[in-house]
């Protein structure tokens, strides 16, 4: 398997990735009140926001897969849009009210560094984009 094949599912599973820890407090926190609202809902767009792209990005990521579209278009688009996603991602990350952060449950002190967790995984999305990119032009 070369990097034009390996680079769209690298992208596919950093997308699901991020969307497994986006979902992470909904899961892991059980009586969170409403602190988590407060907390997806931070920043211009909100988690909804960076969900939204990542949902989409893993479309992108087919399609450039199953040579539905040109690679190398595909590959531009990936890229365009996984450094948004990066951006939301950071702009949403910064936008979090920590005093919220300190209203959770004491079980969920990771939620501390959970948007920074959403972060790093969401710069490996333009990663494997930038990749594919490299691969295919």
């Amino acid at each position: 398997m070369n990097l034009a094949d390996s680079a769209p599912v690298a992208g596919v599973v950093a997308c699901l990735a991020l969307l497994s820890v986006l979902a992470a407090p909904l899961v892991l926190i059980a009586d969170a009140g409403t602190g988590l609202g407060v907390y997806y809902s931070s920043g211009p767009v909100g988690a909804a926001g960076v969900a939204f792209l990542a949902v989409l990005l893993v479309v992108v990521f087919l399609s450039g897969r199953q040579e539905r579209r040109p690679a190398s278009t595909v590959a531009g688009i990936a890229l365009v849009a996984g450094v948004g996603l990066l951006a939301l991602a950071t702009a949403w990350a910064m936008a979090v009210d920590v005093q919220n952060l300190y209203s959770f449950p004491q079980s969920a002190t990771w939620i501390l560094w959970h948007r920074w967790l959403v972060v790093g995984v969401a710069a490996l999305v333009p990663l494997s984009a930038g990749a594919f990119a490299n691969a295919v032009v």
